[in-house]
């Protein structure tokens, strides 16, 4: 457990200050997004990533990137991420984000005290492995279609936080084929 949290601590940071460098934000957004209430300690692991690294809702932010969300967004439309991780431009989506953290977080309780179904551990499990190799596809965009807007320092970047999801992924795998195992 130990292991997992530093793992977590690491690849915030790391993912941080990645996005960070290539999409700031306004102040504004940040202060919008952290007037919201009633998050759960699962669902605000994953709000106060994206509240940092700035992936608001406003279109004029989102110009003001390197790489900007928007055409991240459109190019990835499905990447689970948007609804997951990054800052929810409405409130719909900001409902819906909710609904799907507190999902995982009951998930996550069911599986880790030994009461989820096969079935339950199949729905957690590959969300989190979908999530990870999404993110992993992000920083491959980044990297692969725009490497004219990449300073160094945002290639180390990328690079950092490709083999930090890697590794994120492999230890999430790990972890599904090991609870496979116990049921």
């Amino acid at each position: 457990m130990p292991r997992k949290i530093a793992l977590i601590a690491v690849s915030t940071l790391i993912l941080s200050l990645f996005v960070l460098l290539v999409l700031p934000s306004s102040s504004k957004d940040t202060e919008a997004a952290h007037s919201h209430s009633g998050k759960s300690g699962f669902s605000e692991r994953f709000s106060s990533l994206s509240n940092f690294l700035g992936l608001g809702s406003s279109s004029s932010n989102d110009e003001e990137g390197l790489i900007p969300a928007s055409l991240l967004r459109n190019e990835t439309p499905d990447n689970l991420y948007w609804v997951a991780v990054a800052t929810p431009r409405d409130a719909a989506e900001m409902k819906a984000q909710n609904e799907l953290r507190e999902d995982w977080a009951a998930l996550y309780g069911k599986i880790y005290s030994n009461k989820a179904t096969r079935i339950e551990i199949d729905e957690y499990f590959t969300a989190q492995i979908k999530l990870h190799e999404d993110q992993l596809e992000l920083l491959k965009i980044m990297e692969d279609r725009y490497p004219e807007r990449l300073n160094d320092d945002s290639r180390r970047m990328i690079l950092a936080g490709k083999e930090l999801y890697a590794k994120k992924l492999k230890n999430v795998k790990d972890e599904y084929e090991k609870h496979i195992n116990q049921k």
